[in-house]
């Protein structure tokens, strides 16, 4: 029995009565990985530039009993990664931005598809503020996830989030 990356990934913190954090672009929807098992699910969620993206993809956690939701902040722009833009890399389809977000006509003549993927529709105006708008939205706990000093935790805590995931992509943004 074939079993997808991110069942797969839930099922096995059930097991271990762990957490996972299921990213917006998982190869599983939502909805599939909250039926997978009992395993306690955050949602990682990027701002889109149509906030009614990111309204719709919280909804859809909140309403399949994620826990928390772990709002990205360090990748609000991508970095230039070399390999990508000369290979031409074609961005993936995205089962959960399916009906939001089109991939369809996105020309990698100047580079990755996965570039203007995020120049076309991620926010780069990030701000503190999209932590309250998130707030406004749901009654799930924000986690901010990209923060790499004490300055911006305590911003992150005064603009209304639980909590603080201290990451940096692994040094590529």
């Amino acid at each position: 029995m074939l079993i997808s990356g991110e069942v797969a990934t839930a099922k096995a913190a059930a097991s271990c009565n762990s957490l996972m954090v299921l990213s917006f672009s998982s190869n599983c929807r939502i909805e599939e990985v909250a039926a997978s098992c009992d395993a306690i699910r955050f949602y990682q969620l990027y701002v889109f530039k149509k906030r009614a993206v990111s309204a719709t993809l919280v909804r859809r956690a909140e309403s399949s009993g994620f826990k928390a939701i772990v709002l990205t902040v360090d990748n609000p722009m991508l970095g230039r990664r070399e390999r990508d833009i000369r290979n031409k890399m074609v961005a993936p389809d995205k089962p959960n931005l399916e009906g939001l977000i089109s991939l369809e006509n996105l020309d990698t003549t100047d580079g990755s598809q996965l570039a203007k993927y995020v120049r076309d529709t991620m926010d780069p105006s990030l701000s503190w503020k999209d932590v309250e708008w998130l707030k406004s939205i749901t009654s799930l706990p924000i986690l901010v996830k990209g923060i790499l000093t004490a300055e911006d935790a305590r911003k992150a805590v005064e603009a209304g989030a639980a909590g603080v995931i201290v990451s940096n992509h692994g040094g590529r943004q």
